[in-house]
């Protein structure tokens, strides 16, 4: 069997490889000179698809400090509901944003313009030879509602979130760490905005999701915290997940369904 002259020209760094092959035509040999590079990548290939790296880095609602790829990003979007976009112009930066449908459509109804929206910014990267990722993030959020919390309250209309983050391991399995604070109309809230997350791929397209958070808004702190699994093919990746707490609980004995979709580009 030879290599013919186009392949090896489409391979020019195995080109003596290729002529040792052959000579000899053993097929073995031909195996093992084939630079440790080339085996790496074709197995990255075969075992990870197309998109797999950009939904390893962000969870149901949150990211992970793992920094998007430069030039990549994706679009994200649940229960039809909030739809979302998170996009890196540099290595360690990502900026994004989201907004609520049915609002965006019930304020240009009603001429007020009023969404509710959010803008968010981070900054991230890895530590102990990428064993580790440290970064942070900024969000400020306007609310064009005022949905009851347990207390009889109501949220406020200007939600700031700012946090520092740890994200230990990386690939098949991280967890992150959020620890900050928030503010509102009324100024920097007292108490901590905490957040644990954490994906663990069980398999190539399918991994395990949990996100939890406490946010320090009412006379109480509110905590949420979900579960779910995320199946990933190329550039898609599908989740399903229940929302939890004392309000969800009083809904359905499951909680709150979540049902999202997410695109890379």
């Amino acid at each position: 069997m030879l290599i013919a002259p186009a392949q090896l020209h489409a391979a020019p760094a195995s080109l003596k490889i290729a002529e040792e092959f052959n000579r000899s035509g053993s097929l073995t040999e031909y195996r093992t000179r084939i630079p440790p590079a080339f085996v790496e990548r074709g197995f990255r290939l075969r075992k990870r698809s197309k998109g797999n790296g950009t939904h390893d880095s962000h969870y149901i609602f949150g990211t992970s400090a793992i920094p998007q790829a430069a030039g990549s990003g994706y679009y994200q979007s649940h229960d039809i509901v909030m739809q979302s976009v998170s996009y890196s112009p540099v290595e360690g930066l990502s900026i994004g944003g989201g907004v609520q449908l049915a609002s965006l459509i019930s304020s240009i109804i009603a001429g007020k313009r009023e969404p509710l929206a959010y803008a968010r910014i981070q900054a991230s990267g890895p530590v102990a030879d990428g064993a580790a990722h440290l970064g942070g993030f900024c969000i400020a959020g306007k609310t064009s509602v005022s949905p009851p919390q347990r207390d009889g309250q109501s949220w406020p209309v200007f939600l700031g979130l700012g946090a520092a983050q740890a994200t230990f391991g990386r690939d098949p399995a991280h967890i992150t760490i959020s620890i900050g604070g928030t503010m509102d109309d009324q100024g920097l809230r007292d108490g901590l905005l905490i957040g644990i997350a954490g994906l663990w791929r069980v398999s190539d397209p399918v991994a395990v999701i949990t996100e939890n958070w406490q946010l320090p808004i009412g006379k109480e702190p509110y905590r949420v915290y979900s579960l779910g699994a995320r199946y990933t093919y190329r550039a898609l990746a599908f989740d399903a997940a229940f929302a939890l707490n004392k309000d969800l609980l009083e809904f359905s004995p499951v909680g709150a369904p979540i049902l999202g979709i997410s695109v890379g580009f």
